[in-house]
């Protein structure tokens, strides 16, 4: 009954998804993702698309350091919370309500970034393949999320092995990008009251090829 309470959760992730953002003033904290911060120093600025970024911390991060960035999240407090977010930060974020199975942009990107969007196997490999779509010739693709030893703590993460990332899992859906980095390791999370303490994360930098 526990599985298929959680399928019906991830076939309505906006409803999931506007009950938690509407329980923490900062689901996530208001930062950045680390490991995305440090890719961004030194990178020449684009064009950006943040899909799940949920209350824009990643966005709004973006935005400041001078991207033009497009994101949407299947939540609509979230996407509320993200424009306010950029607003408190006298900032610009193309922040929208969308669904990843149906979402389309209808332009492409320098740089996509996908951040804990762990979705359902049936959805997953489709929609990592639409993202490769969207990258435009000499993109990058930025990913981090939980590694199947995320298991073992408890500082956030879906319980279903078959949501979690592996690095063979990212060098599969992403066949046909030049994989810069990829790899699973240990790190310790602080980002707000959800993402806390010991994790183990699987992390992937790719890039379009020019031809």
């Amino acid at each position: 009954m526990a599985d298929l309470a959680f399928m019906a959760d991830m076939l309505q992730p906006g409803e999931m998804w506007n009950a938690r953002y509407s329980g923490e003033p900062a689901v996530y904290g208001t930062l950045p993702n680390a490991f995305f911060a440090d890719k961004l120093n030194g990178m020449a600025t684009g064009r950006m698309l943040l899909p799940g970024d949920g209350e824009g911390r990643n966005a709004v991060h973006a935005a400041t350091c001078g991207w033009s960035v497009r994101s949407f999240d299947a939540a609509d407090v979230g996407v509320d919370k993200s424009l306010a977010l950029a607003a408190t930060r006298q900032v610009v974020v193309e922040a929208e309500v969308g669904d990843c199975r149906t979402w389309s942009p209808g332009e492409s990107f320098d740089l996509i970034g996908l951040f804990y969007l762990h979705l359902l196997p049936s959805m997953r490999g489709d929609f990592h393949k639409r993202l490769k779509d969207w990258l435009k010739p000499g993109g990058t693709m930025l990913l981090e999320g939980f590694g199947p030893g995320q298991l073992d703590f408890n500082s956030g993460g879906p319980k279903r092995p078959d949501m979690l990332f592996t690095a063979d899992m990212l060098q599969r859906d992403f066949i046909g990008l030049d994989v810069v980095q990829c790899e699973t390791v240990k790190v310790v999370l602080d980002e707000g009251p959800y993402h806390q303490g010991p994790a183990e994360v699987t992390r992937l930098v790719a890039r379009r090829p020019l031809a």
